[in-house]
């Protein structure tokens, strides 16, 4: 197989992987009883489930024919240095976020709806964007621009931030933007997916520990 096909093979399992993402994020709200999932609070972590067990699947076959995007491993020093990365931009977005209606709406759920909510958060999520985003998405880009490293990093942040619907904010949208430049660095440097993996659940778990405090915990 020639570099150019190969290429091309790729190119078509990064873009049916972004196609499987968002049909699944569409289809769900065809589905019956959706009034019942929403009231209840159970229609994201449902979403997120089809998109994990569908994307992690994906994955799986895409690994059996390439290698390109590994899994990797944590190495202390990266998983040290990222982590503090990570939490210095944690720290300064409380200089400039602005709290977002859809997070909140979350806290209106019962308790399995807020938990289940969580764990769609800290656990599923990332492990399917991070394939998605960092995985495939990154991949393709850097397919074709291969020595344009920062570039494809920058539009894929554009596009991981945009795609964020839910949110309204410009400065969530910015937030989101700068965190998906930090998982790109970490997918490059550590030259797999398990570091940005990790950090994004670090980066969720903080995100939601206040909702579980204040409506679980106390």
């Amino acid at each position: 197989m020639t570099s150019a096909s190969d290429n091309v093979s790729q190119t078509l399992f990064c873009s049916g992987a972004f196609i499987i993402w968002y049909s699944i994020a569409v289809l769900v709200n065809h589905l019956p009883y959706i009034d019942t999932l929403k009231s209840q609070g159970l229609l994201m972590p449902l979403t997120c489930l089809l998109e994990f067990i569908a994307l992690v699947a994906f994955y799986r076959g895409y690994s059996l024919r390439f290698t390109d995007i590994a899994l990797g491993t944590l190495r202390t020093r990266q998983v040290l240095l990222f982590s503090v990365l990570l939490l210095a931009t944690i720290g300064s977005q409380s200089w400039y976020l602005r709290p977002e209606s859809w997070t909140l709406s979350q806290t209106g759920y019962s308790q399995l709806g807020l938990i289940s909510f969580c764990l769609a958060v800290v656990i599923l999520a990332p492990v399917f964007e991070e394939i998605l985003f960092r995985g495939f998405i990154l991949h393709a880009f850097l397919l074709w621009a291969p020595a344009q490293r920062l570039t494809c990093s920058i539009v894929t942040s554009l596009f991981f931030a945009l795609l964020h619907t839910q949110y309204a904010h410009l400065q969530t949208l910015i937030s989101l933007t700068v965190l998906s430049l930090l998982l790109c660095a970490a997918r490059l440097i550590s030259g797999g997916l398990k570091l940005p993996i990790y950090l994004h659940m670090l980066n969720n778990f903080f995100g939601v520990a206040p909702l579980l405090w204040q409506n679980v915990v106390r």
